[in-house]
Order: structure tokens, then C-alpha cells, then sequence
């Protein structure tokens, strides 16, 4: 029961940006974490509270709706990758260095592995070495020679 369940996890992952969507997820909780942050330390407060956590929670919401694009419509991946990309630089200067630099490093990074992913299978290498060998024993071609007219 749960190999079938794996199994039909790997299937559902293989075919869409998994990584990329998770990394962007994981800085966008980052990013939203900060700014309503507050623990105590002793008896000393610490709270980061600045007018900076409305823009961290509109940038986080919308680097979670690219995350959860990226794994549902895998189709749409280009487009969320820029806007992630977008999204995390602007969260850089906006909410408190993008999340100590953490949040911005992940949403960059998944926006990254969004815009570079395909789903074409890999070849396997005995197929790349084979097609490799095709094209440098393919003869090539005679080049042809024009007649000037005199």
C-alpha cells in the first residue's frame, strides 16, 4: 500500500517543477516569517513588527500561489519562475532583506529551477553515445561548385 502510494508520488513529481515549487514555498514562509515575529528572550521581548510586514505577506502570498502553480499547472512554469524571480528581488529591498537573505536565496533559486526545467525525458547515456557516434560517422556532404559564366 504505501510503495503504491511512493510510487504514484514519484509519477505525479516527475512530471512537473516538484523542486522548484518547494524551494519557492519554503521562501515564502521565510520571507513571511520575520515580520510577525515575536519571542521572549528571558524577560526581554524580541519583536521584528515593522510596516514591512504587509508587503512580506502580499509577496509571501504570491510567491505560495507560484509554488502551488508550478506544481499543478507545470505548463504555466516559465511565467511563474520570472514572476518568482521578480517577486524575491523585490522582497530583498521590501521585507526585511527578503527574509534575512534566506527567503530571497530559496525563491531565487526555485524561480531558477522553474524556468530551466522540461519535461522531456533524459536520454540514457547509452542512447546519447550512440546518437553521438551516428553523427560523426555520417559522411558529409559533397560541397557543390557553381560554374561562372564567362
Amino acid at each position: 500500500m504505501l510503495l503504491r502510494v511512493w510510487r504514484g508520488f514519484t509519477a505525479w513529481r516527475r512530471g512537473r517543477p516538484f523542486w522548484a515549487g518547494l524551494f519557492v514555498a519554503v521562501g515564502a514562509l521565510i520571507i513571511l516569517f520575520p515580520p510577525f515575529f515575536s519571542g521572549k528572550l528571558g524577560d526581554m521581548v524580541i519583536s521584528i513588527q515593522t510596516i514591512g510586514g504587509v508587503s512580506s505577506l502580499l509577496i509571501s502570498a504570491l510567491l505560495a500561489i507560484c509554488a502551488v502553480s508550478l506544481w499543478l499547472q507545470p505548463k504555466f512554469r516559465l511565467a511563474a519562475g520570472i514572476v518568482t524571480v521578480l517577486l524575491s528581488l523585490v522582497a530583498l529591498v521590501v521585507t526585511n532583506l527578503g527574509g534575512f537573505l534566506f527567503g530571497t536565496i530559496f525563491s531565487l533559486l526555485g524561480g531558477a529551477l522553474a524556468v530551466a526545467w522540461t519535461n522531456e525525458p533524459k536520454q540514457p547515456k547509452k542512447a546519447k553515445r550512440e546518437h553521438r557516434a551516428e553523427l560523426e560517422t555520417e559522411p558529409e556532404p559533397e560541397p557543390t561548385q557553381r560554374v561562372q559564366p564567362t
